[in-house]
């Protein structure tokens, strides 16, 4: 299938590493135009020097901690200046596992500011060019927790539960001028993060890593866990033009962990 996206311009957030990184891969596969932000700039050249390998399509690197104004605007600066975005994907790593009890309010402003601003931002300098076009693609990385709050995930739970009240109010608005506004949640993907929440659970209970990695699969139907180039290929669908008319949805990769049937 064409996904039709060959020589749109897309940002991608959070792209050294994990789901961004294999969706920065994937589109790049497609023939998108690549802008590739993230922290580490020792990742970020990797990266793009292993898609231009492969792809022969070279991304703009732009360094940036998103959690941070002046970082923010920055990005949009220099993006709005190479053209402005076609396909804008919200992603960026979650806030420190913790209960509420446990969460001070500190915490819960850290974790607005991680995950909150940027998408506001963001959507607020890209969205006019879209309209121009009249086509865009916004795509947000959520979680499952925006349907089901997972345990000791307080902060992640609360503020991807609002983002995603806000791209779907979102999508409503710009649905007209052929943008849509998806959110897509990973179930259980290997990437370093869901590694690192298994490590602290585990030692939580004694259990050896095979008999917790045993445990830990068996409400998921599939009976494993997925990998980044699945959750990227499902995501680069909902940027695509072959998906036109879904918006203001959330779609779940996850094995069918899942077990609503909405």
């Amino acid at each position: 299938m064409d996904l039709k996206i060959k020589g749109k311009r897309a940002l991608v957030c959070a792209a050294s590493k994990g789901l961004g990184r294999a969706i920065a891969v994937a589109l790049a596969d497609e023939g998108a135009e690549l802008i590739m932000c993230a922290r580490s700039a020792d990742e970020l050249s990797a990266v793009a020097s292993e898609i231009e390998a492969k792809t022969k399509i070279k991304p703009t690197v732009l360094v940036s901690d998103l959690s941070k104004e002046a970082d923010r605007q920055k990005l949009i600066d220099t993006t709005l200046a190479a053209g402005g975005v076609d396909i804008l994907v919200h992603n960026t790593g979650g806030p420190k596992p913790t209960s509420v009890e446990d969460t001070t309010q500190a915490d819960w402003q850290e974790g607005f500011q991680q995950l909150f601003p940027a998408v506001a931002q963001l959507n607020e300098a890209f969205i006019p060019h879209m309209k121009q076009n009249n086509w865009g693609r916004i795509v947000c990385v959520t979680s499952l927790s925006v349907l089901e709050p997972i345990s000791n995930l307080a902060i992640s739970n609360a503020m991807r539960s609002a983002v995603t009240s806000m791209l779907k109010t979102l999508a409503d608005e710009v649905a007209k001028h052929n943008i849509s506004v998806n959110c897509i949640a990973p179930g259980a993907i290997w990437t370093g993060r869901i590694e690192n929440l298994i490590r602290i659970r585990r030692e939580k209970t004694g259990q050896s890593e095979e008999e917790y990695m045993a445990d830990y699969v068996k409400p998921i139907p599939a009976g494993r866990l997925g990998t980044p180039e699945e959750f990227a290929a499902a995501a680069v669908f909902l940027c695509s033009d072959q998906a036109s008319y879904i918006t203001g949805s959330t779609l779940c990769v996850d094995g069918g962990k899942r077990r609503s049937t909405v």
